[in-house]
């Protein structure tokens, strides 16, 4: 039997140890049996705490870097490439919550189908604010949602950019090779979480509630109901509402939710 082949999981962070807990511990449950995790962070908080309960499980590699002006996200992301040993590599950002299969699925869809990357079409979402703390939903991005991208060894690297740089990583290796994306089956794998010190606002993620003409429309009566609930997107299946259980659980394990 061929053994699976290593998949290197790439964290860039910076002076978020409490949610790098959160996304180290997800790595810790997942189902596929070989992982490395590579962490580059150019912060000012060690996160050897973190980690080394979890060295005896899987190989951990902590890159501690200075911060330089002119390295942005995408340069950060390409000195986790650079380390990585694995056949694979997957994006694993220190903010979100993965769930224990997303690996095995991800993966299987490449090495079964023979692609070169795989990612989500949709996810889940979780904003942590008053207002939407206690509406998970779920949302697509088109062609693929860039963030849960896993792919093969490659040449291609991020663009020096603070933003969008994984969504142009993610059309050089669609222009390369053959990207599988994943669909609504999947969405339960991987939950994006607005915390209020991330990346994008609250507002790039509302705009998944009404990203398509259909979805607008959606939400535009739900709004006039006063029952945002109604909206399809909100209207979650069993394994969604499973995946959001076990997503607070972890989260108010460790103290990290604010509004709920």
């Amino acid at each position: 039997m061929t053994a699976a082949p290593l998949i290197s999981c790439l964290m860039v962070t910076r002076d978020r140890v409490r949610f790098a807990a959160r996304a180290v511990r997800c790595l810790a449950a997942q189902t596929w049996p070989s992982v490395e995790l590579v962490v580059v962070d150019d912060g000012d908080h060690d996160y050897e705490p973190v980690l080394a309960p979890f060295r005896a499980r899987f190989p951990i590699r902590y890159l501690r870097v200075c911060a330089e002006p002119g390295r942005k996200l995408g340069g950060l992301r390409n000195l986790a490439l650079d380390a990585a040993r694995g056949e694979l590599c997957a994006q694993w950002d220190d903010d979100e919550w993965y769930h224990p299969e997303r690996l095995a699925v991800q993966a299987r869809a490449i090495l079964d189908g023979g692609a070169d990357a795989s990612v989500l079409k949709w996810t889940l979402m979780h904003v942590d604010t008053p207002a939407m703390a206690s509406l998970p939903y779920r949302a697509d991005a088109g062609q693929g949602t860039p963030g849960t991208v896993v792919h093969r060894r490659t040449r291609v690297r991020y663009p020096n950019l603070a933003r969008s740089e994984d969504a142009r990583f993610l059309e050089a290796l669609a222009a390369r090779g053959r990207v599988a994306v994943l669909g609504a089956e999947h969405s339960h794998l991987f939950i994006r979480c607005y915390h209020g010190g991330n990346t994008w606002d609250a507002a790039h993620f509302h705009r998944r509630l009404r990203r398509t003409p259909l979805a607008a429309a959606h939400y535009l009566v739900a709004r006039l109901r006063g029952d945002l609930r109604s909206h399809p997107q909100l209207v979650l299946t069993a394994a969604e509402q499973a995946a959001v259980a076990a997503f607070l659980a972890d989260s108010r394990a460790l103290s990290l939710l604010r509004a709920a």
